[in-house]
């Protein structure tokens, strides 16, 4: 139920918020919200199994460590596919606010993966984190550095500035490619099955 919430909470404000700053030039194009979801959630859960364990392996210890509902040595949650989604329609929706209000020198990949960088550890991370606490009690994800009280760490920032970047570059691909319902659907069972093998 608290991922419900938080997911709820994160595309809703989201949305409203990114539609009032975009005006009239706001779209909703369900097939690239469909799009962004399957893929950031697919692409996400791929990257939390191999950073941490790279992270794991040069550090000696875990960047992070799921509480709830936790697979893959505690790097991935089965939640993944409803709040990793969630993410993955903010980013649609806040690319277009990007488009309209960022200046022309940073209306670029580099630049939105620089944004999105602070954006989801710093503001999606924590909220998520603050609204597992206020519900149940415990940490969604537990940052083992304490640099920001374990709600997120400034140690990912860049790992999730150069991450986000590979998938904006692979997001744009796909939305050039023919439409056809089978992408984000077939993109998002291998998200699933992906969980389903731990």
């Amino acid at each position: 139920m608290t991922g419900i919430v938080c997911a709820l909470l994160f595309v809703g404000v989201s949305y409203f918020a990114n539609r009032r700053l975009s005006g009239d030039s706001f779209r909703v194009d369900a097939y690239l919200l469909a799009m962004y979801a399957a893929t950031v959630f697919c692409l996400a859960i791929l990257g939390e199994a191999v950073v941490n364990s790279l992270y794991h392996y040069f550090v000696g210890e875990n960047l992070w460590q799921y509480h709830v509902m936790p697979v893959y040595n505690h790097n991935i949650s089965l939640l993944a596919p409803l709040l990793w989604s969630a993410y993955g329609m903010h980013l649609y929706f806040i690319e277009q606010t990007y488009i309209k209000y960022l200046p022309s020198f940073m209306r670029n990949r580099r630049s939105h993966a620089l944004l999105h960088g602070l954006d989801a550890p710093l503001v999606f991370e924590v909220t998520g984190n603050l609204i597992f606490l206020l519900f149940i009690g415990k940490y969604y994800a537990y940052y083992l550095p304490g640099d920001l009280f374990h709600l997120t760490s400034v140690r990912v920032i860049p790992l999730y500035m150069i991450c986000i970047f590979f998938g904006l570059l692979l997001l744009h691909w796909l939305e050039k490619q023919k439409r056809h319902w089978s992408i984000p659907g077939a993109i998002f069972s291998a998200g699933i099955g992906f969980l389903y093998l731990a």
